[in-house]
């Protein structure tokens, strides 16, 4: 665990202090030395991760097949296994491999929040706290699909369908979950109301209590890749207290919003609502969280502004800047201490190459 502790206070510190927004080349250097701390962490690791051997496995069974074998037994979601064989053919090994999936996962979430967070030093924070690093290194496949919707999102900004679109089919091709994420282009911006609010809870509500029906009926046509789950852990109910860190994320954007810019703050707000519903529904197939993953990635960017909203402000206000940030800083490290209690993504303890390599000498 202390490589984690140490990674977020070393880098938060360093952000904190040197990486300002109006200074370039520092924030630059700043985000190139996250990205590499983070790379590294994700990349030399052993059995981290639920999915750590079975991507080995993949791997290793990808380089006995074809390109043509490899297309026709993984048709709906090739590109994963297509860039697997190439690796392959060049003579990489598996962490080589790692190591260049993870360097695109943090070039792509680093260029993310250059690109459009307020307080970037504290995105990288948040990418460690609420997850995003954890994910890299289980999910492999579906972290690839969440950095083309990182690449997708600002078309989404700018109102362009056909590149946006284009991204999340490519992406998909890697998971097919961003498939299902198509419809954020056209829902994320709605500007909310009491009408539409209730609306959504009473669907929320509804969808719960029908879910077993509705469920059976479009899991065959939309989600069949998730028959191979149908028997294991990740299709069992998750306990309501997973539920509980979203919630909070949506409250307090929810109690921010003002803080937001207007052009902002529909987006940011309905991508936590909806992160928060789609949470809610792991209580019954704890699987369906790996969906809300995508609508949360812009916490990234909406924590920041909230906190850059107070210290721009010169007029007096009942809050603070700092108390402001504080809180957020402890939502983050609160978030960050439950997944590490509850082990999420199996990613804790973290056990590096350097030591399996030398328990193997001992033994």
């Amino acid at each position: 665990m202390a490589i984690y502790y140490i990674s977020i206070m070393a880098l938060t510190g360093a952000g904190c202090l040197f990486a300002k927004k109006k200074d370039n080349k520092a924030l630059v250097c700043y985000l190139t030395l996250s990205a590499s701390v983070l790379i590294l962490i994700a990349s030399f690791r052993y059995a981290v991760g639920f999915d750590y051997f079975s991507y080995r496995r993949i791997y290793e069974k990808v380089a006995t097949q074809t390109f043509e074998e490899i297309i026709i037994t993984r048709r709906s979601e090739p590109l994963l296994y297509l860039l697997c064989k190439i690796f392959c053919l060049m003579g990489c090994s598996y962490h080589t491999f790692l190591f260049c999936i993870n360097t695109f996962l943090l070039i792509v979430a680093m260029r993310f929040i250059y690109q459009y967070s307020k307080l970037p030093w504290f995105s990288v924070y948040l990418y460690i706290t609420l997850q995003f690093l954890a994910y890299n290194m289980n999910l492999v496949r579906q972290s690839v699909a969440v950095s083309f919707f990182l690449l997708a999102y600002p078309y989404i900004r700018e109102r362009k369908l056909i590149p946006y679109t284009i991204l999340i089919i490519i992406g998909g091709l890697f998971h097919n979950s961003l498939f299902i994420m198509w419809p954020l282009y056209i829902f994320l911006p709605i500007k909310g109301s009491r009408k539409l609010f209730v609306g959504l809870t009473i669907i929320t509500i509804l969808g719960y209590i029908a879910f077993d029906p509705i469920f059976a009926i479009i899991q065959p046509i939309i989600l069949k890749n998730y028959n191979n789950y149908s028997q294991s852990y990740f299709w069992q109910p998750s306990s309501i207290t997973y539920v509980i860190p979203s919630a909070m994320y949506t409250v307090l954007i929810y109690l921010f919003r003002d803080q937001i810019d207007p052009s902002r703050r529909s987006t940011y707000l309905n991508s936590a609502i909806y992160q928060c519903i789609i949470t809610l529904f792991i209580t019954k197939h704890f699987i369906l969280e790996r969906f809300a993953i995508y609508p949360f990635a812009l916490s990234l960017l909406a924590i920041p502004e909230i906190i850059a909203t107070y210290r721009e402000k010169d007029r007096k206000q009942k809050i603070g800047y700092r108390q402001v940030m504080l809180l957020f800083l402890l939502f983050g490290a609160a978030y960050f201490f439950f997944a590490a209690v509850k082990g999420y993504h199996g990613v804790y303890p973290y056990i590096s190459l350097l030591k399996k390599s030398h328990s193997i000498l001992i033994n």
